[in-house]
């Protein structure tokens, strides 16, 4: 969308947006942009807060009043606001075992363990459901779980899709785990589905995280360009790089 406000401004449409990722727009340079620090997937806040969500409208506008240029691109100085009712507390439906997480074997079983733990719940889910957003990338979850680990051993595995690049199979697979995780989490009766109380489980307690995160540290001393973007914005959200120890 940034980059069609140029061709918009350039037959005298003035154009604005809503930018999720700073880095991004920064690169594309559109015309005028609101950068907001809310999750992907809700450029306007949480939902069901109509007053917050029109103050994001109205400073996005707003940028349309602005005689600066030609590239404007200006925070939103406003937290994301809390849902309405109580905070959840998240729990996890399952007790995973104590591991040796600060080693490249003990956090693998520990992921193995993690998945395997989480398995019937997600059946489950895809029962009730009838459908899973967790096969973007074509593999099972056994062996998506077995391509995070080598990744995050540094074996570099060659893409087990002939048509992708490795760097984007690993982008689709870390995917999949997430999506597996959610649904297996949200089978449980009277679990929390509010995506921030998810996000924060998952990042903050599962060994599965702890696996990306290794991935990411990798991807950043990488030479190739696609894994050094992984490494850099697609693997961990920006919200969760501050638990990466």
């Amino acid at each position: 969308m940034g980059g069609l406000g140029h061709y918009l401004e350039e037959e005298g449409i003035p154009t604005t947006q809503i930018s999720l990722i700073r880095e991004h727009t920064e690169t594309i340079r559109p015309p005028r942009a609101l950068w907001v620090p809310f999750e992907l997937g809700r450029p306007l806040g949480p939902p069901h807060q109509p007053e917050s969500q029109r103050r994001v409208l109205l400073a996005a506008l707003g940028l349309l009043e602005r005689e600066a240029g030609p590239v404007i691109l200006e925070d939103f100085r406003e937290e994301s606001p809390l849902p309405d009712g109580e905070p959840a507390i998240l729990a996890c439906p399952v007790s995973f075992a104590p591991a040796e997480l600060d080693s490249e074997a003990g956090l693998a079983a520990a992921f193995r363990r993690e998945a395997a733990s989480l398995r019937a719940w997600y059946d489950l889910a895809l029962e009730e459901r009838g459908r899973t957003t967790a096969n973007a990338s074509g593999l099972t979850i056994d062996q998506a779980v077995q391509l995070l680990i080598d990744f995050s051993q540094g074996k570099n595995p060659a893409s087990p899709n002939p048509e992708l690049e490795p760097g984007l199979v690993l982008k689709l697979a870390s995917e999949d785990i997430k999506a597996f995780y959610f649904e297996a989490l949200t089978a449980r009766p009277g679990c929390p589905k509010g995506s921030a109380e998810l996000a924060d489980w998952f990042w903050g307690q599962t060994a599965a995280a702890k696996v990306i995160m290794a991935i990411k540290r990798a991807c950043l001393k990488s030479d190739d360009k696609l894994m050094q973007l992984m490494g850099t914005l697609l693997l961990v959200p920006r919200a969760q790089a501050h638990r990466e120890g």
